[in-house]
């Protein structure tokens, strides 16, 4: 039902890093015709990426006996000091971790990962009102959905709007734009489903398409979300104004009912579900959510570097859905009529609304 833009892999060869055998030499496992090889280093990326403790290598694994006897080395003959029968246990509980992470690698991992990225570095510093440097952000990709967070320099994320509005270009003949997608999650998850939408305001769509009977738009926008979020059905009855019609047809629409369940099978069978690009997801609360936020802010990843690409742009830093763009008054007239994004990789498109911040 849902939209799935990936494959899963298979790994031809298997690296087992030195501090991750018993002799402390590297080794070599082929396990498929796969011309894709991977490490135990880069599994512990992948694990890491989805909030999933890391493999731990003999020396971390044994901690306290490592410490004691001051190994700091990983070319360690763990055969000798442990004995095979320790090393037995430890290779078990080794190639249980490997063979689930492997079965989770999907082209996400080795392709859309690397290219999301892109998009977050080299990016611009620009001024704040007084004309002093920001610290340019250092992004994070890893955590149960992929939401990014900044784990270095300005904390753009947490900055007030009312601040960020009145950044400048450290170039005095530049100005600063935004780039942000209109209601992203919504018109995201509805696409997905193949749904048309004709209108760039979603919320004014689904008033009209649906005949719904609400206050008005910023009423509507409230109980959207708090469905796709996961609230309960009386929690989000009464943000529609209490009209359980309302709710009703907003669920049908949404096909919230049977896309759950597709989720929770996907994840009773193997632990995990995947986003609309391949990204793995080890939880199940609020399991529609969490399909949506990761898929939204990989989506809006990579229709920014579509964009920032063609028209050869520079980036100052990124809140979710927005992007902040270092541009020339030249340059600007080229996009300011742009009203969508489009993404290649799952071939949709989603509005955008396109503003000069301190104007």
């Amino acid at each position: 039902m849902l939209q799935k833009n990936y494959k899963k892999k298979s790994i031809g060869t298997l690296q087992i890093n030195s501090e991750f055998t018993r002799s402390g030499k590297n080794k070599i496992v082929k396990i498929s015709n796969s011309d894709d090889v991977l490490s135990i280093r880069n599994i512990n990326k992948f694990r890491s990426l989805s909030n999933l403790e890391t493999i731990k290598d003999y020396r971390g694994y044994f901690y306290n006996f490592s410490r004691d006897l001051n190994i700091i080395n990983t070319d360690v003959r763990w055969d000798l000091l442990l004995g095979n029968g320790i090393c037995d246990k430890y290779d078990k509980d080794l190639l249980n971790k490997i063979k689930f992470s492997i079965d989770k690698i999907t082209s996400y991992h080795t392709n859309i990962l690397n290219r999301r990225k892109t998009l977050y570095e080299n990016l611009n510093q620009i001024l704040d009102e007084s004309g002093n440097e920001i610290e340019v952000p250092e992004y994070s990709h890893d955590g149960v959905t992929g939401r990014t967070t900044i784990k270095k320099g300005f904390n753009f994320l947490t900055s007030k709007k009312e601040f960020r509005k009145k950044c400048k270009s450290k170039n005095k003949d530049n100005i600063l734009v935004s780039i942000d997608f209109k209601a992203c999650e919504p018109n995201l998850y509805l696409r997905s489903l193949g749904r048309d939408i004709s209108n760039p305001d979603i919320y004014e769509f689904l008033s009209n398409e649906l005949n719904l009977d609400v206050k008005d738009r910023s009423t509507l926008k409230r109980g959207i979300l708090s469905v796709l979020y996961g609230a309960s059905d009386s929690t989000s009855s009464k943000l529609l104004g209490s009209k359980k019609q309302n709710l009703d047809k907003i669920k049908k629409f949404f096909k919230i009912k049977e896309v759950e369940e597709e989720l929770k099978s996907q994840f009773q069978n193997t632990n995990t579900i995947y986003n609309l690009y391949g990204r793995p997801i080890h939880s199940d609360k609020s399991i529609l959510n969490k399909w949506i936020q990761s898929s939204a802010v990989d989506f809006c990843s990579l229709a920014f570097l579509n964009f920032v690409e063609e028209f050869n742009l520079n980036v100052c830093y990124l809140v979710h859905d927005d992007m902040v763009i270092d541009i020339s008054k030249e340059e600007y007239e080229k996009i300011k009529d742009i009203t969508e994004l489009y993404e290649p990789d799952a071939k949709l498109s989603l509005p955008v609304e396109i503003t000069i911040l301190n104007a």
